[in-house]
């Protein structure tokens, strides 16, 4: 007798390639034009989006782990107003280059060196948003160089309960795995991969027209082994055995940087020992928000809660006098 696997929930597949409607805040969003750039960092183009007027506070968005930066385009418009803000593809992903090995100090360099080529810093220390994967790498560049952040928002990202004296690791690598290659599949028409596009960890999604946005905009053609083009997902299929994610100390008690936490109520990430270790450590230190009705892709769950959400926390935080 064979355990029931947990049923795949694929919330394009019964639209077969079609695009689905979408409101208008979300078009007039995506519509708003941005400096699309690209920096060099140890070796690797990264790719990046910008939004708003240089000479402002910055805010950069972080994606999560295989997905891009335009996960964040219908919501960077909404922070430009009064902000600069950027968005980057980190290595391996989008439309950044890929790496022969990743580690954790490559991607805190491609924050890094993207709030200094997109004139984050202009106006004094930046905020950076990290979503999920995202959150690790923001709460690594906490950890090398916090001092130079004006703060970091972590948004629905898996967190343990950390050794106060030596840390934890969130992710180990895999002997034997480090110099592993895995093909990434062909397929000969976009509507196969729309169709076939599920959210990790696995969940519903009911916003069918932000999962459709992200989806198109995480392919790229590529050639078919037949002859021919087809489309491929933009991501390196196997980055995440090939690097290690540790933390040296518990962040939450000893931060270089004011720290901010949103998660979805439903998430999976929302429960056990390792969030109530953070809701105990937040507690008078860092603000700490659940989202109702979402899980850990919050901001596709309830994206104009979301937007709400961080507006007015990045209005009211970190606590600043003067200008």
């Amino acid at each position: 007798m064979t355990e029931n696997k947990e049923e795949l929930i694929r919330p394009l597949a019964a639209l077969n390639g079609e695009k689905p409607p979408a409101p208008e805040w979300f078009e007039n969003a995506i519509a708003t034009p941005s400096e699309e750039r690209a920096v060099m960092v140890d070796g690797a183009r990264i790719r990046y989006s910008a939004w708003g007027e240089e000479g402002r506070r910055g805010v950069l968005f972080v994606h999560g782990g295989r997905a891009h930066r335009n996960w964040w385009r219908p919501f960077a418009p909404f922070f430009a107003q009064n902000r600069r803000v950027a968005a980057l593809d980190l290595s391996g992903m989008g439309d950044s280059d890929w790496r022969d090995k990743y580690s954790l100090d490559n991607l805190v360099n491609e924050v890094f060196a993207v709030i200094d080529a997109a004139g984050l810093a202009s106006r004094g220390r930046p905020i950076v948003v990290g979503h999920s994967f995202g959150g690790w790498v923001t709460l690594a560049a906490v950890e090398r160089d916090g001092e130079r952040l004006g703060g970091a928002v972590v948004v629905d990202s898996p967190l343990g309960v950390p050794d106060p004296h030596e840390g934890y690791t969130v992710i180990k690598a895999k002997p034997g795995k480090a110099e592993e290659k895995k093909a990434a599949r062909v397929y000969a028409a976009k509507e196969e991969p729309i169709s076939r596009f599920r959210l990790l960890p696995n969940q519903p999604g009911e916003n069918l027209y932000l999962l459709d946005y992200i989806a198109r905009e995480g392919l790229r053609r590529a050639p078919l082994p037949e002859g021919g083009e087809g489309w491929i997902w933009k991501f390196d299929p196997s980055p995440l055995s090939r690097f290690e994610i540790h933390f040296e100390r518990d962040l939450l008690r000893a931060a270089r940087c004011p720290l901010a936490f949103i998660y979805g109520e439903k998430s999976m990430f929302a429960q056990g020992d390792g969030i109530e270790h953070l809701k105990e450590q937040a507690l008078g230190r860092s603000p700490f928000v659940m989202i109702p009705e979402a899980h850990h892709h919050l901001m596709m769950d309830q994206p104009v809660a979301f937007i709400t959400t961080l507006r007015t926390l990045l209005s009211a935080w970190p606590v600043r006098f003067g200008v």
